[in-house]
């Protein structure tokens, strides 16, 4: 059942305990064992985590385009093996190009990235003529081979959110940009400024310029597959997980330079990044943190050149020199010994006292962050980061309201608080969608604060934003309008029903299908059957469950937009 709560609450804010909101930690699936959740993870997680002006930017480099793939719709519906995720039947064709454009990295040095343009084509209206553009930034991903142009080709890592992107969106009449982000694939920049709000949104804006650059010059060389569609000048920015936070940011850069966005759908995306980081470093460490802390303090540094001196600093010895984005897969860096797989910090004791009288976590996957002798990040750089956590508190993480703290000391903190997106205001209409039992990207603490300050904002501005929480189990799964999204079109309709019932019918069948295996494996001891479900669902929850659903929700909140003469 669909459950609308209005924007009436204006002084509503996050609970916590240990250092989450309540909500979050009392609503997680039971205890599980080490092995049967680390084996989850291993298995299913898939996320999906400039100082220079415009004319020196584009000195050393030129925007180019090659043709990679194209499909027919007819492939699409029957190839792509996207039936569970509610995708709608392809009305179009589509022609992926990868395009190769100027931008900048984390620290203003010139360099470049390469992104998907898929085009779509056909004889049906909505597939030519003046299209909508659709800005997509994709999720966090260790892989330097990650490519958005590799839709429906198994050998890439981008294969997964690339082809459910296509079939979503290009086929059905949009155009698509996806940038693979500074840092990946033919990017001559060795790092990836992950979380670099600034850098991330003007990647996306260079990869949006460059899109339009490659269609009026393809238009006026009189290239058939442009010359059928045009840039309809409608906008719409979405991603998810990392691309959430990217998608926001650069929602917030197109504002500031008033350009033109129609709507954003940011998805799962750690908005509120100071205080994601100080619960996590509180002891409440998220699944994937061994892949994020990397990719998240090499690009900081390159911005700020304060996070530390030598690696060494932050990373044990064993780990100092591993380098992100990296040329082999997350499994194969932990077995070749570069990366722990789950393990964050030294489990106790640590002999530090301001660490060892932190309470546990009451997060049932929070022991995985934790080890006595292989763990990522050192004790001593903890130390400093918890002390400056609790005498300059985050009032999110407090609770006493959801801002970030107001001056804190530990350069880290300081890195996260500027990157952090809870001052964004958007003017334009919003979806933001996520699942309230996200072991990766909190959604308390990100959606919710979001949430509470959308609210609180809404008597004094005119927004438009709808959040969605698509898990309805203990109780939850709201949909929450806040100004005039109750008069948005969709919102009388039967499909945020659908995002829900769906989202819970995936989940069950992934949880009936994991007793199913143990029991076929010889497992008959409830409680062992109960741990192989939970831990089937925590791996599966980020990266397949709720990021299909909120591709679902996108889909359709954009086209009630699109739609709208």
């Amino acid at each position: 059942m669909r459950k609308f709560k209005p924007a009436t609450d204006t002084s509503a804010k996050p609970a916590t305990s240990n250092q989450l909101p309540n909500s979050l930690i009392t609503t997680t699936p039971p205890i599980m064992s080490r092995c049967l959740l680390s084996v989850a993870i291993a298995s299913s997680l898939l996320l999906v985590g400039c100082g220079d002006d415009d004319d020196e930017r584009i000195v050393s480099y030129d925007t180019t385009v090659e043709t990679i793939s194209a499909f027919t719709a007819q492939q699409i519906n029957t190839g792509f093996g996207l039936s569970n995720t509610a995708t709608p039947a392809a009305k179009c064709d589509i022609k992926i190009e990868k395009i190769n454009y100027p931008t900048v990295g984390a620290a203003g040095e010139r360099t470049n990235a390469t992104a998907a343009l898929m085009l779509p084509s056909g004889d049906s209206a909505d597939c030519q003529g003046d299209r909508p553009i659709l800005l997509y930034a994709h999720g966090t991903t260790t892989e330097k081979s990650y490519d958005f142009s590799q839709v429906a080709n198994p050998q890439n890592p981008a294969t997964s959110e690339a082809t459910l992107i296509a079939a979503n969106f290009a086929a059905q009449g949009y155009i698509v940009v996806a940038p693979n982000y500074a840092g990946y694939d033919d990017s001559d920049l060795d790092y990836h400024p992950y979380l670099v709000a600034d850098q991330q949104a003007a990647d996306m804006v260079d990869a949006l310029d460059g899109a339009r650059t490659i269609i009026t010059r393809q238009q006026l060389v009189n290239d058939t597959d442009y010359t059928n569609i045009d840039d309809s000048g409608k906008l719409f920015i979405s991603g998810y997980s990392q691309g959430g936070h990217v998608a926001m940011a650069t929602a917030r850069l197109l504002e500031q330079q008033n350009k033109p966005v129609t709507a954003i759908a940011p998805s799962s995306g750690p908005y509120a990044l100071a205080a994601f980081g100080d619960a996590i470093f509180a002891g409440n460490v998220n699944i994937g943190a061994t892949r994020f802390a990397p990719l998240l303090a090499i690009g900081l540094d390159k911005k700020y050149k304060n996070i530390y001196g030598n690696r060494t600093d932050i990373f044990t010895a064993q780990y100092a020199n591993t380098q992100l984005p990296n040329t082999q897969t997350f499994g194969e860096l932990v077995n070749n010994g570069k990366l722990p797989d789950n393990a964050l910090f030294q489990a106790k004791p640590t002999n530090n006292p301001v660490l060892d009288q932190l309470p546990a976590s009451n997060l049932p996957f929070a022991f995985l962050g934790f080890d006595d002798d292989n763990y990522l990040i050192k004790t001593d750089f903890r130390a400093a980061y918890v002390t400056d956590a609790l005498q300059n508190l985050d009032s999110l993480v407090a609770g006493t309201g959801v801002l970030p703290a107001a001056n804190p000391q530990n350069n880290l903190r300081k890195a996260l608080k500027d990157n952090d997106l809870r001052g964004y205001i958007p003017t334009m209409p919003t979806l933001l969608c996520g699942g309230n039992q996200d072991p990766t990207v909190y959604y308390d603490l990100n959606t919710g604060s979001m949430t509470a300050i959308l609210q609180a904002a809404a008597s004094s501005n005119n927004l438009n934003v709808t959040v969605l929480d698509v898990d309805t189990r203990n109780d939850r799964g709201a949909v929450t309008s806040i100004g005039s999204a109750m008069s948005n079109p969709w919102m009388a309709t039967t499909v945020l029903d659908n995002v829900q019932g769906r989202f819970t019918a995936t989940l069950t069948a992934v949880q009936n299908k994991a007793i199913a295996d143990a029991q076929a494996a010889g497992v008959t001891d409830p409680t062992t059957l109960a741990q192989a479900a939970g831990a089937a669902i925590l791996g599966s929850y980020h990266g397949g469950l709720v990021s299909t659903a909120c591709t679902q929700a996108t889909r359709e909140f954009f086209n009630q937009e699109f739609k709208a003469t």
